[in-house]
């Protein structure tokens, strides 16, 4: 019998830090972004999951949004080679709607996301400066 293991990967990186945000989160750079990425691939890596069923993978932040369906998909299949992912498994990427486009989500969905979580603190510009 496989032991079950939800997944959550953090994705620290923000357009801009918001005042109300407590997550360790940063301003981005594509160079940053990518040293991530891989650290993130190796960490997987350096561990044998192999007998631990995953049914959720839950990319949160920061915005996971800002990084590109070929990132996303590279953190995905390092994940399928060190887990037990469900055929079925539910797959979430939290996105700001500022940061996605048709392309991105159409990227984000050839790598396996199945779930988008839109992050909406408020419509109004006073609240948010508040």
């Amino acid at each position: 019998m496989r032991k079950e293991l939800e997944l959550y990967i953090h994705i620290p990186f923000c357009v801009k830090k918001c005042a109300y945000c407590d997550f360790l989160s940063a301003p981005r750079s594509s160079e940053v972004i990518d040293a991530y990425v891989n650290a993130v691939i190796r960490e997987i890596a350096a561990y044998d999951y192999g007998m631990c069923k995953v049914p959720t993978i839950f990319f949160g932040g920061g915005t996971p949004s800002l990084l590109s369906g070929a990132q996303i998909g590279v953190i995905l299949r390092a994940v399928r080679e060190a887990f037990f992912v469900e055929e079925n498994a539910e797959i979430t990427l939290e996105a700001n709607p500022g940061t996605v486009s048709r392309e991105k989500l159409e990227g984000y969905r050839r790598a396996g996301v199945n779930r988008i979580s839109f992050g909406l603190q408020s419509a109004n510009e006073r609240e948010l400066k508040l």
